[in-house]
């Protein structure tokens, strides 16, 4: 058996390393065309090597006329992914014109209103199908769309990133929106689905890489709903999730100052690109500071 793969980080790192596109961009896996997410999270994760910024020169490159990154060069629509982007820039001190039309794109793209109560339901005092606070509106996945916990996260933490470069009362403004929002739709088992809380009657229960999301989301925050938020993300540690969930519980567990039993993210040759990169991240010596918004150790 050789270090790297007696070492689950060491083995995360040359996985990592292996799958850089010649253009500069990673794929989701070995082999595949580069996309925007899997070679955001790998910039972060090799932040202050030089392939980090061979990265970011092809996300650079990637930035659609309208501000917003597309998940793919050939998809051509802008999405969430945005955030990651905004956010590697204000880490990297890239305060540019990319990163001001990308904060922009991503100020002027709220989620879609959702169903506002039927005045004979409100007389009625009927429970609606979706049990949320509509006016609350997060982020989408894609414009025009609802909004969703997972990119309503990586929004808040891209703005909370560029507001002291910012000077705009409107980058706190939507930050404070996003927070209630992630606050509104906590499961009452503590944690978070991927966007609702109560649907058709029925409680819905937590998941934990939702859950740790929408605690990473609320990093630097305190209160019952976060203790709630910590405890649930405990009972998901204690089923010993792997991949993804156990990665991004790691960085939660680290944003919150928790103390927590941590294992490293075993990993092989078919593990998604993310996954590699966010296990890096999630190291007690990753960047998971920086994405907090605070400097690398």
């Amino acid at each position: 058996m050789n270090q790297a793969s007696a070492n689950p980080a060491a083995q995360a790192l040359d996985l990592l390393l292996a799958r850089q596109n010649p253009d500069g961009g990673f794929g989701h896996a070995a082999g595949q065309s580069s996309w925007v997410e899997p070679t955001a999270w790998a910039a972060l994760a090799l932040h202050g090597r030089p392939q980090a910024s061979r990265a970011m020169a092809w996300l650079a490159g990637q930035q659609m006329p309208g501000g917003g990154w597309p998940a793919h060069p050939q998809t051509q629509r802008e999405s969430w992914v945005t955030s990651l982007v905004v956010l590697l820039k204000c880490i990297r001190g890239e305060f540019d014109e990319g990163w001001q039309r990308g904060m922009h794109w991503l100020l002027g793209h709220p989620a879609r209103p959702g169903p506002t109560p039927s005045w004979l339901d409100r007389l009625l005092r009927r429970e609606p199908a979706v049990v949320q606070d509509h006016q609350l509106l997060g982020w989408p996945w894609t414009p025009g769309t609802s909004g969703w916990i997972e990119p309503t996260v990586h929004a808040v933490r891209a703005l909370q990133l560029c507001r002291p470069a910012a000077g705009n009362p409107a980058v706190q403004e939507r930050i404070g929106h996003g927070i209630r929002m992630i606050l509104d739709r906590q499961c009452r088992d503590g944690g978070w689905n991927y966007g609702n809380k109560r649907v058709l009657g029925e409680d819905l229960e937590s998941f934990p890489e939702c859950t740790a999301l929408a605690l990473i989301g609320l990093a630097g925050r305190g209160g019952p709903p976060v203790e709630r938020g910590i405890a649930c993300a405990f009972q998901h540690w204690s089923r010993q999730p792997r991949g993804l969930a156990q990665a991004l519980l790691r960085i939660a567990f680290r944003m919150h100052g928790a103390a927590f039993d941590d294992r490293p993210v075993r990993v092989t040759a078919r593990t998604e690109t993310s996954v590699l990169a966010l296990a890096l991240i999630g190291e007690p010596q990753g960047t998971w500071k920086l994405w907090q918004g605070g400097n690398a150790s």
